[in-house]
């Protein structure tokens, strides 16, 4: 993996595998803050994961994920499609 800076090619940091133990832990921890109600990405950043990687992390936890909220629509106003 590979990105540019002011024109120089640099090596993208890699991140650690997380398995083993350390992997349940991690799991738990996420599966304790996505409770708190944390969302992905806050949990994702407080630890330094990718959104996916938290994502999979929470599903192997066995949490059932919320579903996104959508904002309503002002009343009287609707999509012309």
């Amino acid at each position: 993996m590979i990105s540019e800076l002011n024109g120089h090619v640099q090596p993208q940091k890699r991140r650690p595998r997380r398995r083993g133990e350390e992997r349940e832990l991690l799991r738990a921890q996420l599966k304790k803050g996505y409770a708190r109600p944390a969302s992905i990405r806050n949990l994702a950043a407080e630890h330094d994961l990718s959104y996916g990687l938290t994502r999979v992390l929470l599903l192997e936890a066995g949490v059932e994920l919320r579903t996104r909220k959508h904002k309503p629509s002002p009343a009287g106003v609707t999509d012309a499609h």
